[in-house]
């Protein structure tokens, strides 16, 4: 059986660049038998303290607006950054509902002593149900003729 990056076993079929993915049905039990899951928390936390932080410009009177937006980041890891680029790649074209808004490369310290994994983290909105537009800004430019 195929593994994943960090080391957890892979389904039938999958490719092995691909991070091990997390069922959302775990997490709608969590919500259900009234237990908040961690990523629920983690959510709030970063909010608030982005609040926070918002707060304290309006004594330093910038001259920019700063706004504070929950976007979701997808980590991609890889043993090599061609790795990590691919992961993304894939998810990007598995799920075309996903708007990618960033990617961050970074060389991070992997699960043994001495061995560097490469994570790709993709900043990522979805289309609103109601509205059909994306929460978060998509980067534009006029055309020139």
């Amino acid at each position: 059986m195929a593994q994943s990056t960090n080391g957890t076993p892979l389904p039938e079929g999958e490719p092995g660049h691909l991070p091990a993915t997390r069922h959302p049905a775990e997490d709608v039990v969590g919500f259900r038998e009234g237990r908040t899951p961690p990523f629920a928390l983690d959510l709030v936390r970063s909010l608030d303290e982005a609040t926070q932080g918002v707060t304290a410009l309006d004594r330093l009177g910038p001259s920019s607006d700063v706004t504070v937006s929950a976007l979701t980041a997808l980590v991609c890891t890889g043993t090599t950054s061609a790795d990590a680029l691919q992961a993304a790649a894939d998810v990007a074209r598995r799920t075309p509902g996903l708007e990618p808004h960033g990617l961050t490369l970074a060389r991070v310290p992997g699960p043994v002593e001495g061995l560097w994994e490469y994570q790709i983290t993709m900043t990522v909105t979805s289309r609103d149900p109601e509205t059909g537009e994306f929460g978060a800004p998509i980067h534009h430019a006029d055309r020139r003729g």
